[in-house]
């Protein structure tokens, strides 16, 4: 592997890094904030047992719809890395060939595919757990 490449890769290795902890300390800065108080007139969202039937079987049918679009994208997305990987693996074959900048945008494109890709099956799964759970 030429220098560039290399270098190339620990750009993207660094920037999913980054993408990570940003995420961490969005998550723990959404945390930290004070919750809204629950006045008297307002039903608590934990009470879905309280559901109208006609309200519970309207959100069962969002989640399931949203639930069949994250997994049309996973499909989607993993076509995509499958596509793409040939092409990248041959950009980094034949480095001399390919110009700096369209190897770079080819290299972010699929880095970006990764992480939808992982944030998608991350949020399948849990969706999954927490159905297990209930």
């Amino acid at each position: 592997m030429s220098r560039d490449t290399l270098i190339l890769l620990a750009f993207c290795v660094f920037a999913l890094l980054a993408g990570m902890r940003i995420k961490q300390r969005f998550r723990a800065w959404r945390n930290r904030n004070v919750p809204h108080p629950i006045y008297k007139n307002q039903r608590p969202k934990m009470a879905r047992a309280e559901e109208p039937p006609e309200v519970r079987a309207r959100r069962l049918r969002r989640e399931q719809r949203e639930r069949f679009f994250t997994i049309a994208q996973l499909f989607v997305l993993g076509g995509l890395m499958v596509y793409m990987l040939p092409a990248l693996v041959q950009d980094f074959a034949v480095s001399g060939r390919v110009s700096a900048s369209h190897l770079f945008l080819r290299c972010l494109i699929f880095v970006f595919t990764i992480y939808i890709f992982l944030l998608g099956y991350f949020k399948v799964v849990k969706r999954r757990d927490k159905e297990n759970m209930d």
